[in-house]
């Protein structure tokens, strides 16, 4: 993971500055380095006892989790907004690593694959950024993911202490108001950096066992429990975690595909100029 992290010294696309950067590394992956490990280990895992070679990976950002994947011989494919897709250093890497690349907006609902091509679908922080009905979205996830295909789906959890807190004092639990000013803004790059729909455990299971899929593993996690030497606080916020799984921050659904999914969604004019159904 350090090494793949190598490669990404000194770009960034954190424009925010959310997270700052050590030593050229982006401070982006350095925050998100237990859920990379997290992700590739688990889909290794599922991949471990099965034939698996085609793997799909929706809002694929930096791209570090398709990198480690292709290096794993792994035939990966890498979709992206254009903006993130186009982007001449982006390009080049994901050339050398022979991932093939498609820039979608997913708000467009269709994705440019054959039937049933992939066998793992990966879409990590991505499902919040929607501002949109997604149920399209599943549906053609659904579509080009073979049989017994795992979906992999990771996002940040609705129900954590935090939010449970700011609910509590009166506090917005998702975006504020000036992040609406920000995405409008000439002058700024708020693109999709947003969550503007956060979903609870339960919700994600009704999602996708009614679009096809068998829910194999569901479980929360924090970045906490990464940590190798837990000081007082975060020994205290363990202890509570083991006792209240769902007041951690994230959560990830590991759902195999059974079917595919015979739902027809009526597309309305307002939500899309061209698709009627879907």
């Amino acid at each position: 993971m350090d090494e793949t992290f190598e490669e990404f010294r000194g770009f960034d696309l954190d424009p925010y500055g959310h997270h700052k950067a050590k030593d050229g590394v982006p401070g982006y992956l350095r925050a998100h380095r237990h859920e990379y490990i997290r992700t590739l280990n688990d889909v290794l895992a599922f991949a471990g006892h099965r034939e698996c070679g085609r793997v799909l990976e929706i809002g694929a950002f930096f791209g570090v989790v398709s990198v480690c994947l292709s290096k794993r011989s792994f035939k990966v494919s890498a979709v992206d907004i254009p903006e993130y897709m186009l982007m001449p250093e982006q390009k080049r890497r994901y050339e050398h690593y022979a991932i093939e690349t498609a820039g979608v907006r997913l708000e467009d609902y269709l994705l440019p694959f054959e039937d049933e091509t992939f066998d793992v679908i990966i879409m990590c922080e991505v499902l919040e950024h929607l501002n949109f009905n997604p149920l399209p979205l599943l549906k053609e996830i659904n579509r080009v993911g073979r049989p017994d295909s795992l979906f992999y789906l990771s996002l940040p959890n609705l129900t954590q202490y935090k939010r449970r807190l700011q609910f509590l004092f009166g506090k917005p639990i998702l975006a504020p108001i000036q992040a609406y000013f920000d995405q409008l803004d000439p002058d700024k790059l708020a693109i999709v950096n947003n969550h503007w729909r956060e979903y609870t455990g339960p919700e994600i299971r009704e999602l996708l066992e009614r679009m096809g899929y068998r829910i194999e593993r569901q479980y929360y996690f924090s970045v906490v429990e990464a940590f190798k030497r837990p000081n007082l606080k975060n020994w205290l916020t363990r202890t509570v975690f083991r006792l209240f799984p769902a007041f951690k921050e994230n959560q990830t659904t590991l759902a195999i595909r059974k079917q595919r999914t015979s739902l027809v969604f009526r597309i309305p004019r307002t939500v899309h100029p061209i698709l009627e159904r879907l």
